[in-house]
C-alpha cells in the first residue's frame, strides 16, 4: 500500500516520487442540483449525494484516467465498488445550486484506492468524504490487483489526505450521542 500522508509529491503517469513540489490535479465536475436530488424541503436528500459521488467516480475513470467505465464493467468485467465511505455534510445544498464535486487520490493499495472527495458551491464546502474503492473481478466476485493501466494513471491525482478537523467528524461528541434500546423502538 502506498500511504501518501508523508509524501512530498507524486507526479507522472507512474506516480514516481520527486523532490520538487508538484500540485496534484483534482478531478472536478459541476453538477446542477435538480428536483430529483431534493427532499420536500428543497435540499439535497443525503443519499442522493452518494449517487452524485458515484457518478463523479465513473467520470473520473473515463475522463480523468482515460479508462472507459462502461468498457471496464461490460467488457473487462472489472468492478470498482465503494467499500467504505465516511462523509460529513457541512451545509445544505438546495435546488438550483451548482455543486462542484472534486476528488483526489490519497492512498494506493494493492487492490484499493483511497479518495478524498469534496463538494462545494462557490467557495463554500458542502460535503467532504473519505472513500475507499476496491477493484474486483465481476465474474469471481473477488477483489483483484489494480490493473497496471489504471495504476499507472493514478499519480497525477495523488495527494496526502487532508486532516479532517473536529467540525468535520462524523461521530458525534459524547454529549450528542443518544442512548439506544438495542434496536427496539422507544415508546
Amino acid at each position: 500500500m502506498t500511504d501518501l500522508s508523508n509524501a512530498i509529491a507524486f507526479v507522472g503517469d507512474a506516480g514516481a516520487r520527486t523532490s520538487a513540489p508538484a500540485r496534484p490535479a483534482m478531478f472536478e465536475r459541476e453538477v446542477l442540483v435538480r428536483f430529483a436530488h431534493c427532499d420536500p424541503a428543497g435540499i439535497v436528500f443525503y443519499p442522493q449525494y452518494f449517487v452524485l459521488l458515484n457518478g463523479l467516480v465513473e467520470d473520473w475513470l473515463t475522463d480523468g484516467l482515460g479508462t472507459s467505465f462502461a468498457d471496464m464493467i461490460m467488457t473487462r468485467r472489472l468492478g470498482i465498488p465503494t467499500v467504505r465511505m465516511d462523509c460529513t455534510f457541512t451545509r445544505p445544498s438546495t435546488l438550483g445550486d451548482t455543486l462542484v464535486l472534486g476528488l483526489t487520490v490519497t492512498r494506493i493499495g494493492e487492490r484499493s484506492i483511497g479518495l478524498d472527495v469534496q463538494g462545494r458551491v462557490g467557495e463554500e464546502l458542502r460535503l467532504r468524504a473519505r472513500q475507499t474503492l476496491v477493484t474486483m473481478d465481476l465474474e469471481a466476485m473477488k477483489s483483484v490487483a489494480i490493473p497496471a493501466d489504471i495504476r499507472d494513471r493514478l499519480g497525477r491525482f495523488c495527494q496526502p489526505a487532508p486532516a479532517m478537523g473536529a467540525e468535520c467528524l462524523s461521530i458525534p461528541a459524547e454529549s450528542n450521542r443518544r442512548e439506544t434500546d438495542g434496536g427496539k423502538h422507544a415508546g
